[in-house]
C-alpha cells in the first residue's frame, strides 16, 4: 500500500543563534501525527533530530514511530520517509537563513 503524506505544518518554536526548535503537525497515511525537534546547519546542510513522537494523540515510542515513517539513526530519530525528511530539511533550511527576533 502506498503511504501518503495529508498535509505538513512546520512551526517555528524558537529560533537560536546558530540552530531551531520547531514542531511538525502531519498527517500520514491514516494517522495524525505532533513531532517536535531540533534542527541546525552543517556544511551547508540541513539536518535535524525528533525528540517526541505523538500519534493520534497517544506518545509513541520510537519502535511505534516506524509507522509514520520514523527511524533511528546514530541515536537519533529522523524522517525515512523521503517526503517527509525533504519537507523537513527545507524548513530548516528557510528558517535558520533567517535572522533570529530579539
Amino acid at each position: 500500500m502506498i503511504k501518503t503524506i495529508g498535509f505538513f505544518d512546520f512551526q517555528l518554536i524558537k529560533h537560536h543563534a546558530d540552530y531551531i526548535n520547531f514542531s511538525i503537525t502531519f498527517a500520514f497515511d491514516k494517522h495524525y501525527c505532533d513531532v517536535t525537534g531540533m534542527g541546525w546547519m552543517a556544511k551547508n546542510k540541513a539536518n535535524y533530530y525528533l525528540s517526541s513522537i505523538t500519534i493520534n494523540k497517544k506518545q509513541a515510542s520510537f519502535k511505534e514511530a516506524a509507522e509514520v515513517g520514523v527511524t533511528v539513526v546514530k541515536n537519533s530519530a529522523v524522517f525515512e520517509f523521503v517526503q517527509l525528511d525533504h519537507l523537513t530539511k527545507t524548513y530548516i533550511k528557510t528558517n535558520l537563513v533567517k535572522k533570529p527576533r530579539s
